[in-house]
């Protein structure tokens, strides 16, 4: 082998291996840092380097034997990246190590249930990046340095690109593009590397490039059609409710008792059966804010927590399961703060900020479905120790319009008088709308605008829309901010655990936000459906129910919760739920079908090599027939693009052939050429 032969090698596998660190970059998007680039590129540079090696040996090198040993060299520096205590001096391999390496990655599909992207860069997490990149590798150095097949190599990368693609769109930077495109267009160099110099890498390249910008640029190029929660992409079916907070009067005045909501779940609290918030308020109707329809925020994933939670607040993970009958809503109803909904199809989108779950085309009718939430159970003293939140942060929610009544100022501020701290001030508002004072009546306004609001402190009369609306805008000016939730009373217990809602319990109450804390329910509506306020907006307020001793359920609860779809005794270690929480669903927001398209591809893309390895095997093969020999010649000819014209004769091919080579092969490549013309003309005997 010439040593101009040696440089044209080792350029194309400097293009491979430089093309697989950049697809590693292109996909870093999934995990958080970068620290874990470097062992990556150890093993991708192991691949690569041993399939330099192996290449160049000769009867090797044309045998398709040397992806046989990246493959094994990949194994190996796999189990050194990840489990290098269970290799014997930490080099040999041992079935030690590879149980490890299996534990890892299983423990990866199980980070894949509990996080979402960017994820912590964990062991279970660098196993599955770890081997999946070297599968890559590997199948792409064998397409482009045995079979000439470098686009169908690019076209690999750029399937693998689909996964950050599709799992974590809203990470992916312009760099992260710019990463797989210039992988790939590295790969449709690397023939160019053994051609020595002319216009066919510029051509390759501009044409490559060329093709990823108008991929990509045309459609830039269209105006942006945006989904929302009230205008999806896809045609709505059956949306009869925009803003529920509007229809509440009509619902409660609903005189059918026929349940539209059927659920059950061990909470002690009961809490409300939430639709949504409503926090956009211009003084004459409060209603939701706009939030764009991300499609990849899907509730049979997993949901971030509750906003604003971050302090040591009592949390606990319950799971409810539903049943929806007649609800021509767009909203899923679910307790507050949900974390996933087993059952529903990716229709269903959340909103990160309010944990609204909103169909895209889709209504909650006929739904069955359970939700796994976080019950966030704070204790009075814990919320009164609260600082005061930053007004910047919370602008829409601290948001009254400049001609607001007065009334509404002035009699919060008259009430809260001595009030030392944000929780004091709320829970003074809450007992005053709950006095005597006033009382509950559905002849009132359907409406809680501010005129409707200051007819209500002046009349004192009204139902959950006003005592909620002017709880809501009391809080604002006092700058607590605010929002109104939206949905049901827990409704009426039919069962242990198990409950009946109908249209008549509609209701709405008060969101206060408190640093540490998030967003805490207030129960002003001293009548109608609502029912006790919660503990913790009393003075001396606690959770309804001690923590157990113990993090684990009783084996009572245990086969409780397998006879009936709820849970068993929550853990009161908030690391243990959060555990917890995605095995409910038993992975129901990983996409299998990602990784079963990802597969179907790589092993379609794999076929053309495993044929020509076959191929080659029964050509070469002894004793070796020289027809055979000449057609495996002029196959690999065509794999590298480099076959002569139909018209040449077998000397003329082989002499052409061995011009553009030295010493043996040059010899060899004569030699075949006569033996396929003896064998061809020459004479019986």
């Amino acid at each position: 082998m010439t040593p101009t032969t040696v440089f044209q090698r080792c350029a194309t596998a400097l293009c491979v291996f430089a093309a697989a660190l950049l697809t590693a970059c292109a996909t870093s998007a999934i995990l958080q840092g970068t620290a874990w680039l470097a062992p990556l590129a150890a093993v991708v540079a192991a691949i690569v380097a041993s399939g330099l090696v192996f290449r160049s040996l000769p009867g090797i090198g044309t045998s398709g034997l040397a992806a046989l040993v990246e493959f094994c060299v990949s194994a190996w520096a796999v189990l050194i990246a990840c489990a290098p205590g269970a290799m014997l001096g930490g080099v040999v391999p041992t079935p030690a190590a590879f149980g490890e390496l299996f534990a890892l990655l299983g423990q990866g599909i199980d980070d894949i249930y509990s996080t979402t992207a960017p994820a912590p860069a964990t062991p279970g997490l660098l196993a599955l990046m770890t081997v999946g990149l070297a599968l890559v590798t590997t199948l792409v150095d064998g397409l482009v340095a045995d079979l000439r097949a470098p686009k169908t190599a690019g076209i690999i990368l750029l399937v693998v690109y689909l996964v950050p693609a599709l799992l974590a769109p809203r990470e992916l930077r312009w760099w992260h593009f710019a990463s797989i495109g210039a992988a790939f267009l590295l790969l449709l160099l690397t023939p160019y590397a053994e051609r020595g110099p002319s216009r066919g890498p510029l051509t390759a390249a501009a044409a490559g490039a060329l093709a990823l910008l108008l991929g990509v640029g045309i459609p830039l190029l269209i105006p942006p059609i945006e989904a929302t929660h009230t205008r999806p992409l896809t045609a709505p079916k059956d949306l009869t409710v925009v803003n529920p907070f509007l229809d509440l009067k009509s619902d409660l005045s609903e005189r059918s008792k026929t349940p539209i909501i059927s659920y059950s779940t061990q909470d002690p609290l009961a809490p409300p059966i939430r639709l949504t918030s409503v926090s956009d308020y211009d003084g004459r109707t409060w209603k939701p804010e706009t939030f764009k329809l991300d499609t990849a925020a899907r509730a049979n994933g997993v949901m971030p927590g509750a906003p604003g939670l971050s302090g040591d607040a009592e949390r606990r993970t319950y799971t409810a399961s539903f049943s929806i009958g007649g609800l021509d809503q767009q909203y899923l109803p679910a307790p507050y703060a949900p974390q996933t909904a087993h059952g529903v199809s990716d229709q269903w989108i959340y909103d990160s900020d309010t944990l609204t779950i909103v169909g895209n085309g889709i209504t909650a009718r006929d739904q069955q479905y359970e939700v796994s939430y976080t019950s966030v159970e704070p204790t009075a003293a814990q919320l009164a120790a609260a600082a005061p939140v930053d007004a910047s942060q919370f602008s829409a929610q601290l948001s009254m319009p400049n001609d607001s009544p007065a009334i509404i100022a002035r009699t919060a501020k008259r009430e809260t008088k001595g009030a030392a701290n944000e929780w004091e001030k709320a829970a003074k508002l809450q007992a005053y709308l709950r006095s005597d004072a006033f009382s509950y009546s559905l002849n009132a306004p359907k409406q809680a605008s501010g005129d409707a609001i200051a007819d209500f402190l002046a009349d004192k009369r009204g139902y959950c829309v006003q005592f909620s609306g002017a709880m809501a805008a009391m809080a604002r000016t006092l700058g607590i901010p605010a929002r109104i939730g939206v949905g049901f009373t827990p409704g009426e217990q039919t069962g242990q655990g198990r409950y009946d809602v109908s249209m008549s319990q509609s209701h709405a109450w008060p969101e206060l936000y408190f640093s540490g804390v998030g967003w805490v329910r207030f129960e002003p509506t001293p009548g109608g459906p609502a029912g006790a306020p919660p503990p913790w907006t009393e003075e001396g307020g606690e959770s309804a129910e001690e923590p157990t001793a113990s993090a684990s359920p009783t084996p009572e609860d245990t086969s409780s919760a397998s006879a009936e779809p709820t849970t068993a005794e929550p853990s009161s270690a908030p690391a243990e739920e959060d555990e917890g929480a995605p095995a409910a669903g038993a992975g129901a927001g990983f996409p299998w079908w990602i990784a079963l398209l990802v597969l179907a591809v790589l092993l379609v893309l794999a076929l053309p090599l495993a044929v020509r390895a076959l191929q080659r095997s029964r050509r070469l093969r002894a004793p070796q027939d020289p027809e055979a020999v000449w057609a495996e010649v002029r196959s690999s000819l065509v794999d590298g693009g480099a076959l002569g014209p139909a018209s040449a004769t077998v000397r003329g091919e082989a002499a052409r052939l061995a011009g553009l080579v030295e010493g043996r092969d040059a010899e060899a490549l004569r030699a075949i050429g006569a033996a396929v013309e003896s064998a061809r003309y020459a004479g019986p005997g």
